[in-house]
């Protein structure tokens, strides 16, 4: 259910820290949290069946302006969650409310006629979110410009590779002038120059006062952009709040989920150490100041010594500490 913005609810039952007090400001924010005052809210939100629900109880306010990501396994709910915010799904129990023009860029092609061309789809996305005829004229040769489409702009989309489809969507969804975007993990299959050049724009977005939700797996932009983060599993909101606590709670809750991503994550580490001066020392300054880290490491190191070959080989695996 989408409601008006009369409606936006109180603050909601999040369960973690607070933003960071460096959070961008807009309007008279809410009181008591400083936090902008929230242009989107999720309330009680449920989805799926009660034999195999998806999103479980979900419940959060994004300010007007913040850039808020949501992180998590895959099957976590968080796709799920970001198409209810956008209306393109019903929820099974709850609402979301939001105070302001919302574009979205999610599932690969969404939104796209295949028969039309790329110029004919970026004019009716504009219709659809309410702009008019000369409005989304005016803003067409940024969008083609940004998209670096402009000998296939006149293409039916068909024709399109799925790299292409990604750059118009993302150009059209961020020159809408949106007061509200929703990003999903499409930026993935763009190459490497043009999701730079995604979130070197979501970050001017950002510092023009566009609030922002993504999901993604990118944890790097997820701390280097968020104002917060929060972190699902099996549909439930875990953990909201600084950025590099959720990414650093959601690897940690990784690490100790399996002895194989353990051993991966360790083995990077000790290559990245191993091949550059400066991450050994940076390594090291970590564990001067994680003395419990290196407490559980001399314990470990000392029950392997009295630990037969195969109980040290299972130790290994079952109780190696996180990295600091």
């Amino acid at each position: 259910m989408r409601t008006s913005p009369a409606d936006l609810p109180g603050a909601g039952p999040e369960q973690a820290v607070e933003a960071p007090s460096g959070s961008p400001a807009g309007g008279t924010g809410t009181p008591g949290t400083g936090r902008p005052e929230p242009i989107l809210a999720v309330s009680d939100l449920a989805v799926g069946y009660a034999s195999s629900p998806v999103v479980h109880d979900v419940s959060i306010e994004v300010g007007r302006g913040e850039f808020f990501s949501i992180i998590g396994a895959n099957g976590s709910g968080k796709s799920t969650l970001l198409r209810v915010m956008a209306g393109l799904s019903r929820p099974t129990r709850g609402k979301v409310t939001a105070a302001g023009r919302l574009s979205t860029l999610l599932e690969l092609g969404s939104g796209f006629h295949p028969n039309v061309s790329g110029r004919e789809n970026a004019i009716v996305n504009g219709l659809l979110v309410g702009m008019t005829r000369d409005e989304i004229e005016a803003l067409l040769p940024g969008i083609i410009e940004f998209s670096g489409l402009r000998q296939f702009i006149d293409q039916p989309m068909r024709t399109y590779s799925s790299g292409m489809y990604v750059r118009l969507g993302f150009a059209i969804a961020a020159f809408m002038e949106p007061e509200i975007l929703l990003v999903d993990e499409v930026l993935a299959v763009g190459d490497g120059r043009f999701q730079e050049k995604c979130y070197n724009h979501i970050a001017t977005l950002r510092d023009r006062g566009v609030t922002i939700v993504m999901v993604s797996h990118d944890l790097g932009a997820v701390q280097r952009f968020s104002t917060r983060a929060a972190l699902m599993e099996a549909g439930h909101m875990v953990l909201i709040g600084d950025p590099k606590e959720v990414v650093d709670q959601h690897l940690e809750r990784l690490v100790n989920s399996s002895p194989e991503i353990r051993r991966s994550m360790q083995e990077a580490l000790d290559s990245a150490i191993s091949s550059s001066p400066e991450a050994q020392e940076k390594f090291e300054r970590e564990l001067e100041a994680n003395p419990a880290f290196l407490q559980a490491l001399a314990e470990k190191a000392k029950n392997e010594e009295l630990s037969p070959p195969g109980e040290a080989d299972a130790a290994r695996d079952d109780d190696a500490p996180s990295n600091p």
